[in-house]
């Protein structure tokens, strides 16, 4: 029993990440036998890891159909944006005392490395760097259920990126506001750091929605 347990939540975890790597799009069907053959699972493990995900938000179950991956409801994505505020605005102020020359160098390199996928890369290279920058701010925060928790309910959001960046122009508002965060962290002024989260967070395009596409 022990083995099947383990075997069902790393399931679940690789499921996960290739929604939120983008393997899978939103609103797309996710075949039981296709999973079974993608992942070597059991049928079973695989219903079970469709029922974990579906009650995480990540995938919703429709009747006599199956399986499809969510596609975020604007107002939901505002209020988990919301929600996001209330913890992040936290997390940063625990963050901060525990980030020193090392750990800034290493957010560094994730806001580096999202301004690339901006640039160059896929919606999914966005959304996977744009999480490991906040990641790596974050995780310094000695609540580490707090953390946790953060990462958990911005993946409520990330299978459908296009509803925080509508346009180009939302992803390089993104981007400038990454590198405000960064140097309020670097000033390791408190107010400034919160403050640039806030914003960050406020000015997603999805609290745009009739903002100009670009």
């Amino acid at each position: 029993m022990k083995i099947r347990k383990e075997h069902k939540r790393l399931l679940v975890a690789e499921i996960a990440a290739a929604i939120l790597q983008g393997d899978y799009r939103p609103g797309e069907w996710l075949r039981q036998i296709d999973l079974e053959e993608t992942f070597e699972a059991k049928r079973f493990d695989v219903r079970s890891a469709l029922a974990e995900l579906a009650a995480r938000g990540m995938v919703t179950h429709v009747a006599n159909r199956g399986y499809r991956v969510i596609e975020p409801d604007l107002t939901v994505v505002r209020e988990i944006l919301a929600i996001r505020i209330l913890l992040e605005v936290e997390a940063a102020a625990q963050a901060l005392p525990h980030i020193g020359t090392s750990e800034l160098e290493r957010i560094k390199a994730a806001q580096k490395a999202f301004e690339d996928a901006v640039a160059h890369g896929s919606r999914a290279d966005q959304a996977n760097t744009n999480a490991a920058f906040h990641d790596e701010i974050y995780r310094h925060a000695p609540n580490h259920s707090l953390s946790q928790l953060v990462i958990e309910i911005r993946n409520r959001a990330r299978p459908g990126p296009i509803a925080l960046w509508p346009s180009y122009a939302d992803l390089q508002r993104s981007a400038a506001h990454h590198v405000d965060i960064v140097a309020a962290i670097e000033a390791r002024d408190v107010n400034a750091f919160v403050a640039a989260v806030r914003r960050h967070i406020e000015e997603s395009g999805a609290n745009y929605p009739t903002r100009k596409r670009e």
